[in-house]
């Protein structure tokens, strides 16, 4: 899992989605999370995330590439959910690498 706040930030990155991201423990992840997704992804990502914030959608769905700790593109299926009015506000997201 992946949190991200209103701005697309990467609050956390749980152990299993540094692994499938292919991060070390002591790696350094990029926070801003659009810097990780594949340029003909990018625009859908932004725009559904941008719908969550205003609009108040609660789940989207993609294919997607992201950049891997070890520079390369690889596919994941990712699911985004809407928890920006709880008391932890953040965008939650679930990926599986394909």
């Amino acid at each position: 899992m992946l949190y991200l706040d209103r701005s697309g930030t990467i609050q956390r990155a749980n152990e299993s989605a540094r692994r499938a991201l292919e991060y070390g423990i002591d790696d350094t992840l990029e926070p801003c999370f659009f810097s990780h997704v594949h340029g003909r992804n990018l625009h859908r990502v932004m725009r559904d995330l941008a719908h969550m914030v205003s609009h108040r959608t609660q789940r989207t769905r993609w294919l997607l590439r992201l950049r891997t700790g070890n520079g390369r593109w690889r596919w994941y299926r990712a699911m985004a959910r809407n928890h920006l009015d709880c008391a932890n506000a953040r965008i939650q997201v679930q990926l599986r690498p394909l």
